[in-house]
């Protein structure tokens, strides 16, 4: 359909078909960002999902006996030491006193951890009745396993079989750090990561909310208050690694709370309290005036225009940008390491006071790892962190469309 008037010259009906191809062009042109956006996203997260699952060649082993070790439930790890140890020969009082040497323990335990842990109640088929231990001899990502899974059926010796491996399990949950992969888990660093946000929660948004009240309500409208709104904006684009150095220096040095769920509380609550108040002043500004004076003109005073007309309105912005501001904290690995979050914690934090891990951490160590298997185990840990964030966003989507209001 052409929409050039009649009446126009063929010069302007030109002009007019050139625009009209430039704006097509322009539309397309900013299309395009989008399409390659959500084009990478959708490959890392096929990278990721594909990155928890391999392929395994197992066999059954054989003790120095040549009987088949069996169990009908799981152990202890000191029980099956024992056993293994009563396998070679070893008498009751010799097994008893190689157990309490911590050293000959820690040693034998290196060295035979992945062969325990099947058997072990802390294995990854800890409500799995076995018949015989399993030992790996293959691993193979889950795209080449398919890729190549008749030649490897057909390169299975006797006694050996392919089985599909899913990294992230319920059993992911259940587990501890660990030096071997087949026993990593995610339960320190997933409990460390909802205590350090709770703290934070906790210390940023009475602080960061409060600030924004006072900056919106109260505050007059002068060079410092204007200064403050400056400064704000500027500190919500500080880089996190920044805020690290400073929890290093006050919290963890200067304060003595050292390398602490309450360290990282406070570092993270500074990263994200900008970002807090900006969100909750945008929310407080976008309450119409009229309703503040309406209020007025009952007689209300200044607190209670703010606490039962502004803040009521103001709600679903505000819970909005904490959700998302705590979304951004719990992705945060930098600040982090710098205010001593281990990377190798196998317990749960006992209190504000204690050590911990966090999960952006804990899947920064495992990329880390000279095991090529420690790649699944990341990418378990990664799908997990994804999931942990998609809640929030969706929690925050939800009381934007369902609480927000249109004025």
């Amino acid at each position: 359909m052409n929409r050039t008037p009649l009446l126009a010259s063929p010069e302007e009906q030109a002009r007019a078909r050139l625009r009209r191809r430039k704006g097509a062009l322009f539309g397309a042109l900013t299309f395009l960002p989008v399409v390659l956006a959500l084009g990478l996203i959708a490959v890392l997260l096929f990278d990721v999902v594909t990155g928890a699952v391999s392929w395994q060649v197992i066999e059954p082993s054989r003790r120095s006996s040549g009987q088949t070790f069996a169990l009908t439930e799981a152990l202890t790890k000191r029980q099956v030491i024992a056993l293994e140890l009563a396998a070679r020969g070893l008498t009751e009082e010799e097994i008893q006193a190689f157990m309490n040497d911590p050293e000959a323990m820690r040693k034998f335990e290196a060295r035979n951890r992945v062969e325990l842990m099947w058997y072990t109640e802390d294995g990854p088929f800890r409500w799995v009745v076995t018949t015989s231990r399993d030992k790996r001899v293959a691993n193979y990502p889950l795209l080449e396993g398919w890729r190549r899974l008749a030649e490897i059926r057909s390169g299975l010796e006797p006694g050996q079989h392919l089985v599909l491996n899913p990294w992230l399990d319920l059993s992911f949950f259940f587990r501890d750090a660990s030096r071997t992969p087949l026993m990593a888990g995610i339960r320190a660093a997933l409990v460390g990561t909802l205590w350090v946000m709770a703290l934070t929660a906790l210390i940023s948004i009475p602080v960061g909310v409060g600030a924004a009240i006072y900056l919106e309500e109260y505050a007059p409208d002068n060079r410092w208050t204007r200064l403050i709104e400056v400064n704000l904006r500027n500190l919500a684009g500080v880089p996190s690694i920044v805020y690290g150095v400073l929890g290093l220096s006050l919290f963890v040095r200067a304060w003595g709370l050292g390398p602490s769920v309450l360290s990282a509380a406070l570092t993270l609550s500074l990263l994200i309290m900008p970002v807090i108040v900006i969100a909750s002043r945008e929310a407080i500004r976008a309450v119409p005036n009229s309703l503040r004076q309406a209020a007025y003109g009952l007689g209300a005073t200044r607190w209670q225009v703010v606490s039962r007309v502004v803040l009521p309105s103001a709600v679903p912005g505000i819970v909005t940008g904490v959700i998302l501001s705590v979304a951004r904290a719990i992705g945060e690995t930098a600040p982090l390491l710098l205010v001593g979050a281990a990377a190798f914690v196998p317990f749960l934090p006992s209190g504000p006071l204690s050590e911990y891990t966090v999960i952006p951490v804990q899947i920064y160590s495992w990329v880390t790892e000279n095991d090529p298997e420690f790649a699944h185990v990341a990418s378990a840990g990664i799908l997990v962190l994804l999931a942990v964030l998609a809640v929030l966003y969706s929690a925050a989507f939800y009381v934007r469309r369902r609480f927000g209001r249109k004025w």
